[in-house]
């Protein structure tokens, strides 16, 4: 289906206008308050070029300023209107150039690129004695530690240390069994998407036998020596889901191009007529490829979804406006709670004005 869009469809409940920030908010050296400061005084004059108002800009300078820094490199999204800020999200990757926009719809495009698929994740660093395990909310607890079994074999082979080491094997077994029961609970009560096992090769292979199905399923592993914890495994786990995010999106333009390749009218391309299928919910996973979408601009009434290239195609005769035409896309097919997909270069998939859609039902001529 592509990128979930119901973390955006609360700015359809405000009325705007919106200006929207992307920037660079790397905090990794002795004067980086100072850079992101100017970085953001340098978009606000942008922002105020292009008609803002006070109340916005002073809405959005609080933001700036009361936000604590984040540690290393990151990125920093927020979309604020007259009467508040309606989205604010530190990102893990900083943007290659600061945005700033301002006008009657939210300019969303760089928003999706910057956020990225939210990959819910469980980590687990696991060793003889249990695991120390992260959930998707970042709270972290230790598991295990069976203190009524031994948890170390004896150094030197004697009378009866071959049954010392069962009994340290078979506790071994119990802390991995613990830990697996804790890892499945979170993993289904946090519709984790990720599960990131650090640990040496023998515990995490306990740790992979006693889990459920689907949480094995979604497992990857770091080699490591036990009792990592969590925090010191995090350049892996990014990698990790930043590898699940491509394998869905990957998945989501390959549906498209499917879709696109058969009869029965489920996928469209063009400004037109993926115009048309928002306007009438249809659209189920919204395709856009960033380096060729139209810089032309859409009509839109009161209610997001009621989008046309001309007047006459909008049914009730209220208040229009009109504005670029892919942030009026995005916000429409967040409405009708569509998913959307980044095409990025190498797609075998082609698209006319860079747009695409799978469709629900057909429409026009094809239905």
């Amino acid at each position: 289906m592509g990128m979930r869009t119901d973390w955006i469809r609360h700015l359809n409940d405000d009325d705007g206008p919106f200006a929207t920030v992307v920037l660079d908010a790397t905090h990794d050296t002795a004067d980086a308050t100072e850079r992101y400061r100017l970085r953001w005084r340098d978009l606000r004059e942008r922002l105020a070029d292009d008609g803002a108002d006070e109340r916005t800009l002073s809405v959005l300078d609080d933001a700036v300023v009361d936000a604590p820094a984040p540690s290393g490199t990151a990125g920093r999204v927020l979309v604020a209107a007259p009467d508040g800020v309606l989205l604010d999200r530190h990102t893990e990757v900083p943007p290659e150039r600061g945005t700033a926009t301002w006008g009657p719809v939210p300019e969303l495009l760089p928003v999706l690129a910057a956020v990225g698929e939210q990959v819910p994740t469980v980590v687990v660093a696991i060793d003889n004695t249990g695991g120390e395990i992260r959930a998707v909310d970042g709270t972290v607890e230790t598991v295990g530690s069976d203190s009524s079994g031994p948890v170390h074999k004896a150094n030197t082979a004697g009378p009866g240390e071959g049954g010392a080491d069962a009994r340290v094997e078979e506790t071994w077994k119990r802390n991995a069994q613990a830990v697996a029961e804790r890892v499945d609970k979170l993993v289904r009560g946090g519709n984790a998407d990720l599960l990131v096992v650090a640990g040496d090769a023998p515990a995490r292979a306990r740790l992979r036998d006693e889990l459920a199905s689907a949480s094995a399923e979604i497992m990857a592993e770091i080699e490591n020596t036990g009792g990592t914890v969590p925090e010191q495994v995090d350049d892996t786990v990014r990698a990790a889901a930043d590898e699940v995010r491509e394998r869905r999106r990957s998945a989501a333009v390959a549906g498209y191009a499917t879709a696109s390749g058969r009869d029965g009218g489920l996928a469209v391309t063009g400004l037109g007529d993926v115009v048309a299928a928002a306007r009438a919910h249809a659209v189920e996973t919204l395709v856009i490829d960033p380096s060729s979408v139209p810089g032309t601009e859409l009509l839109v009434g009161a209610d997001p979804t009621a989008v046309a290239q001309k007047p006459d195609e909008l049914l009730d005769d209220g208040p229009t406006t009109s504005a670029p035409a892919v942030g009026v896309l995005v916000r429409a097919v967040a409405g009708a709670d569509a998913g959307i997909v980044l095409a990025a270069p190498g797609d075998d998939v082609t698209l006319v004005d860079g747009l695409g859609a799978v469709l629900r039902f057909p429409i026009g001529p094809a239905a």
